[in-house]
Formats: C-alpha cells, sequence, structure tokens
C-alpha cells in the first residue's frame, strides 16, 4: 500500500504531466515501442525521412528496472541494420548497458535530458542531423521536449509490455 507522500507524488506527477501534455506534443504515439511495427516504421521512414533512432530505456523498453521483455529485445533486433539505433537514457545501468554493447548498439547512461548535450552526442555518434532522428521514449518532459529543442521527430510509448517472457 502506498503512503501518503507517495500519493501526493504521484498525483503532483500526473497533474504536471498532463500541464505538459498541453504544450509538448509528439510526433507520434504509440501504446508499447512494439506498436511501430515494420509497416508503421516504413511509413514513418518516408514520412519524416527518419535515418536514426533515439530510444529510452526505462519505462520505455523496460518497466520497473526489470531485464528487457523478449519482445522488445526482438524488436530492436528487427531495427538493427534498418536504421541507426543508439539508447539515450538518464539512468546508469551496467547490466543494460553491457546487454546494448553486446549487440552492437551505443549507450549513453546519466544523459541529463532533457539537455540537448547528449541528444546532439547521439547524432554526432550515428552522423546524422537531428532532422534525421526520431527520439522514442516516455516521458514529455525528458523525452519529447528534449528531442523537440533541437528540432528531432518525437515517438511518445505510453506503456511498455512488462514480462520478461
Amino acid at each position: 500500500m502506498k503512503s501518503i507522500d507517495e500519493i501526493v507524488a504521484d498525483k503532483i506527477l500526473s497533474l504536471t504531466h498532463y500541464a505538459l501534455s498541453k504544450f509538448i506534443k509528439p510526433d507520434i504515439t504509440l501504446d508499447t515501442v512494439t506498436n511501430l511495427n515494420k509497416e508503421e516504421f516504413e511509413k514513418v521512414i518516408s514520412t519524416y525521412g527518419i535515418e536514426g533512432i533515439i530510444l529510452d530505456v526505462d519505462e520505455t523498453l523496460r518497466k520497473q528496472m526489470k531485464n528487457i521483455p523478449k519482445c522488445n529485445q526482438d524488436w530492436i533486433e528487427d531495427l538493427r541494420g534498418k536504421i541507426k539505433i543508439i539508447i539515450l537514457s538518464n539512468g546508469i545501468d551496467k547490466k543494460i548497458e553491457s546487454y546494448f554493447n553486446n549487440i552492437g548498439v551505443d549507450y549513453i547512461g546519466f544523459a541529463r535530458k532533457p539537455l540537448k548535450k547528449n541528444f546532439l552526442k547521439a547524432c554526432q555518434k550515428m552522423d546524422l542531423p537531428p532532422n534525421k532522428v526520431l527520439v522514442i521514449g516516455n516521458s514529455l518532459f525528458s523525452d519529447i521536449y528534449g528531442g523537440k529543442r533541437i528540432n528531432m521527430k518525437t515517438a511518445l510509448v505510453k506503456d511498455v509490455e512488462d514480462n520478461e517472457r
């Protein structure tokens, strides 16, 4: 059961998210990352001219600091080779960083999103201008606002598959 402090914090976060949603608008809204299937992905590439993706981890690819579910691992694997991918996370998790390094995906931790610095660093690592990059994340402030600040296309993820099949 949640404490009164946790309930109040959740309510404040919810109200803040609601207020931000009136001003910060993603280009795409997804129930989960896997909703961006091959067909939808091709449409995004042709519509926006996307050549690279910046992905958030927590509450985008995995829930509550658990492992990344198999369906999301498979989704990333399907994208590799078709488009440049880099992980940009405000967290630091050596296990997750190691996972991405092992599959050949760059990882920038402690990114301090929505600051521009590491969004630009991610673009530089992919050798792409910001307008050719799609930011995919769950936070209107950190991910969507951060990407919008430097003219990136953005996709807001509402939920994440939380089973670890």
